[in-house]
């Protein structure tokens, strides 16, 4: 691991934040069109944003040994598109709350129909900022939750699968 990845590990768990690591590889491509592997260290875990709901969420980390790397904060599952033929309004709805509610965070539908939180961002070797986006995060999320519900054609409640 790189030393940023070692510090966001260290103080996941200074902080008693539990998370799940994998490691996967992803070529890239280069100015000239050439393939490299990029490698990305993945830390999943689960946050109970209601009583009765929790969402996956994650921190992917670039693996390198360059003082900056890319960093991706996503939240998952927290609903879904129940009609497809109000996804203009869904998406107009999204982003007025991207606008103004969501601070660093944006919410995203994915082929699927899923609706994701998600924050992209740089990091150097203090990933204090970067721990506190994603603690904050949650808070964020929680927040939003009611008004994420209210959208027509949304279903933010907890599925089995």
């Amino acid at each position: 691991m790189s030393v940023i990845t070692d510090n966001f590990k260290y103080l996941a768990q200074d902080r008693k934040i539990q998370f799940k690591t994998r490691e996967i590889e992803a070529p890239i491509r280069n100015k000239d069109g050439e393939e490299t592997p990029q490698k990305q260290l993945i830390f999943q875990t689960a946050l109970r944003v209601q009583k009765d709901k929790a969402v996956a969420c994650g921190v992917i980390i670039h693996e390198s040994d360059a003082t900056r790397v890319n960093y991706q904060i996503t939240y998952n599952k927290i609903g879904y598109v129940t009609d497809r033929n109000k996804m203009p309004e869904i998406v107009t709805e999204l982003n007025e709350i991207n606008a103004m509610r969501s601070g660093y965070y944006r919410f995203i539908v994915s082929g699927d129909g899923e609706i994701i939180m998600r924050h992209l961002g740089i990091t150097g070797e203090d990933v204090s900022p970067m721990m506190d986006t994603f603690v904050y995060g949650g808070r964020i999320l929680a927040a939003l939750l009611p008004e994420l519900a209210k959208i027509d054609g949304v279903d933010v409640s907890q599925r089995k699968s």
